[in-house]
């Protein structure tokens, strides 16, 4: 496919890396020499230096022949109209991506279609969205949702004491209670592997889960998580997801606070939050984390624009007492080094916006796409009557061994994989995938080859 990428932000470099590897003719704009520089240095794609919003610069990066456009600069002006002109060259795909909520949320005045966009991405709703599940989920450190929020993905870490701690994968298997929950991915040492019946599950590792929504409250004392009420969270940074997130937060926990630098975000901050205290202070000031007791914080989440200033802010107050820390980092280089530093939780809003993006890129019926921090991505397919996959049971499927079908879905149920179960058109299968297996995904869910006999 023909994709134009506009803005070389972190978003746009990683999506201009990740759709170049995946065969697609890729060209991205921005006005940015030392960005462009980098991605001449590093990518096989058509860089164009210039203002996007110019149609002359649009036309050099080759517009009128192009499929699909994705706008994914900082400013949502921008976006906005660089996809209103991407109809003006009858460019069919149109994506944005937009931080304010006005274009986004329930209740706004314009539709996504009235704007000339077929699809707007809001990273910040979603990382909200995320945030309140994980203080939600005791122990759970990452989490997705297919099947409308019927089946969960839930990433955990496996302490000592854990009951599943030393089992194999086939001895949780033959447990007649775990057919609503299987073991998709097992992150080891920061190298993620797509677990065999033989692995087993050792203290320290990650495991990535496919459960039941209804089964997940059964699932927590099998890692020994314990359900614990959050009565206090301590947020570093006053921007819109914050106080989007305060409020968010104001409704269910007794003690919400944040910490902001500025005093005038402080302020502003202040005037539109209810319950939620605002201080006016540094992320690292132990005399503040002193007046606000620290030490009796459930979560830390540092959520400021500056990816250092939130690692070393969650760093200290996990010092000072705070339970679990989450961070947001923008810059990908960060992901290995934070979990080997302690850090409880991380969110990636690349990753969000990628993930996003890729369902729509992906051949078949994808319905969605979640990409893991370990470059692995879970995808929800749907099997269709011509599929190469359908009418076929399990254990004549012949699956890319760096993969594995996690559920099936069939009519809102879901369903354990196992050798004898037939996959049917209708049925929706959610599958894990490293990178490498990913094109072999989409051939087997992809339709079947008709073949004219010769004569």
């Amino acid at each position: 496919m023909r994709i134009l990428i506009i803005g070389a932000g972190v978003v746009g470099f990683n999506l201009a890396q990740e759709l170049s590897k995946e065969g697609h003719d890729i060209a991205i704009i921005d006005q940015n020499q030392e960005k462009m520089r980098r991605i001449t240095d590093t990518l096989d794609v058509l860089s164009v230096i210039g203002n996007a919003c110019h149609p002359s610069v649009l036309i050099r990066a080759g517009i009128e022949n192009m499929e699909m456009v994705i706008a994914v600069t900082d400013k949502d002006e921008i976006n906005l109209l660089v996809c209103s002109l991407a109809t003006k060259f009858d460019v069919k795909k149109r994506f944005a991506r937009l931080r304010n909520q006005e274009f986004t949320e329930e209740g706004h005045i314009f539709s996504l279609e009235e704007l000339s966009i077929d699809h707007g991405i809001n990273p910040g709703h979603i990382i909200i969205d995320t945030i309140v599940k994980i203080i939600s989920t005791p122990g759970v450190v990452n989490v997705a949702e297919f099947a409308e929020g019927e089946v969960l993905l839930r990433e955990f870490d496996i302490p000592e004491n854990a009951p599943i701690a030393g089992k194999q994968i086939k001895e949780l298997s033959s447990v007649s209670s775990m057919d609503s929950f299987v073991i998709v991915a097992i992150v080891r040492e920061g190298k993620l592997v797509i677990p065999k019946a033989e692995d087993k599950i050792q203290p320290g590792d990650k495991i990535y889960t496919i459960v039941d929504k209804d089964f997940l409250p059964f699932l927590l004392p099998m890692l020994n998580k314990s359900v614990e009420e959050v009565e206090k969270v301590v947020i570093f940074g006053a921007n819109q997801v914050s106080i989007n997130l305060a409020k968010a937060l104001e409704e269910s926990i007794r003690d919400v606070s944040i910490i902001e630098p500025s005093r005038e975000k402080a302020n502003q901050a202040a005037e539109v939050l209810s319950r939620c205290v605002v201080h006016h202070g540094s992320g690292t000031d132990m005399n503040l984390f002193d007046d606000i007791n620290m030490n009796d914080a459930d979560f830390f989440l540092s959520l400021s624009e500056d990816d250092e200033a939130n690692i070393l802010s969650a760093l200290l107050a996990k010092r000072h007492g705070a339970k679990r820390a989450l961070v947001i980092t923008n810059d990908p280089e960060y992901l290995p080094i934070l979990d080997s530093i302690g850090m409880d939780i991380t969110i990636n809003p690349r990753l969000i916006t990628v993930s996003a993006i890729l369902k729509h890129l992906r051949k078949g019926r994808v319905m969605s796409v979640f990409k893991l921090i370990e470059d692995a991505e879970v995808m929800e397919i749907g099997v269709d009557e011509n599929s190469s996959i359908a009418n076929k049971k399990i254990a004549k499927v012949k699956f890319p061994e760096n993969a594995m079908i996690g559920a099936l879905l069939r009519k809102g149920e879901m369903m354990v994989p196992t050798d004898d179960i037939e996959i049917k058109a209708g049925d929706s299968v959610i599958v894990v995938a490293q990178p490498q297996a990913i094109e072999k995904i989409e051939k087997l869910f992809g339709s079947k080859r008709n073949f004219l006999p010769f004569r």
